[in-house]
């Protein structure tokens, strides 16, 4: 494993960083709006709005400093995983060229958790594939939908499938301390907290709320050092992860801009198709994700940092 304390960052043109900051800015405020109009989503569908947010950006786009920035979405699948252990969703692989030459890969891996309103059931544990299969779309009972309901997002609010102890929790930290390859939170919320909202949503749709929350980034190292005196299973509130600070870890926009591209995290696989972690979390039953994201970033010139 290459550290990335010991790696310098490979200077990169202004016009790309803001490129790519606003294709997570976009992604972040389409999250955000998602939970407003449906405060109850399934985090599933949460990471398929993110997909689609940045497939948006999908095919090289060539920028002013002549670098051309390629993003690519690779959809694997999602449901039930392999025992529940899955300890990622998404990849985020990010190659660094000039002029064609491989530079460096980095690789970020996110495993997704969603705030629920006080008021939301936990009920991720059946997947996209809910039971009876399609019987369940059509229910001949007469959901009411015309009741007025109301969903609060505040600083008791919990991350309910981010439980401390459960399986999942082991395997992430197996996974960390087997192959050294840091995995991260990507913990989705609202455009702010504490805030509410009403559904039925009243059209014609509300103005963009101002985003000050939103998806944020933590990794799992910090999420545990923040929750050592809670029992097993004991899902962590907003404001137990935020601790002192205004929220949870780092804005979406901002990690992957800084942190990402910054060197200051992910992990860099000294041979990306012989790395043992990469080869499990990509290719093995054991710890599937759901899809990558590949930004693919080649610098013009020749001058190197």
């Amino acid at each position: 494993m290459a550290v990335l304390e010991l790696l310098s960052p490979i200077a990169l043109p202004e016009d790309v960083i803001d490129y790519i900051r606003s294709i997570f800015v976009m992604a972040n405020e389409k999250l955000c709006a998602r939970i407003g109009q449906q405060p109850n989503v399934h985090e599933e569908s949460l990471d398929l709005a993110f997909l689609d947010a940045i497939s948006s950006y999908s095919g090289p786009h060539r920028t002013v400093s002549d670098t051309v920035v390629d993003i690519d979405v690779h959809f694997v699948g999602g449901g039930w995983h392999f025992e529940r252990l899955e300890v990622a969703d998404i990849a985020i692989i990010a190659t660094l060229r000039r002029l064609s030459a491989l530079l460096r890969t980095k690789v970020l891996l996110l495993q997704s958790k969603r705030l629920y309103p006080r008021e939301a059931d936990f009920v991720e544990a059946h997947g996209l594939p809910r039971p009876g299969e399609f019987r369940y779309l059509v229910r001949p009972d007469g959901v009411d939908i015309r009741s007025p309901s109301s969903f609060r997002f505040d600083l008791e609010c919990c991350y309910k499938a981010l439980q401390i102890g459960d399986r999942q929790w082991a395997a992430i930290a197996g996974f960390e301390s087997s192959y050294r390859i840091p995995i991260h939170y990507l913990l989705y919320h609202p455009a702010d907290v504490p805030s509410e909202m009403s559904v039925p949503v009243q059209l014609p749709l509300p103005e963009r709320q101002a985003l000050s929350v939103g998806a944020r980034v933590m990794s799992a190292e910090l999420v545990r050092a923040k929750t050592t005196a809670y029992p097993r299973n004991y899902a962590p509130s907003f404001q137990e992860l935020a601790d002192s600070a205004a929220a949870p870890g780092t804005s979406m926009p901002q990690f992957m801009v800084d942190d990402l591209l910054g060197c200051r995290e992910g992990y860099v696989p000294e041979d990306f198709s012989r790395d043992l972690g990469i080869q499990n979390i990509f290719y093995a039953r054991d710890w599937p994700i759901v899809a990558a994201i590949v930004i693919d970033i080649d610098l013009a010139t020749v001058d190197q940092q």
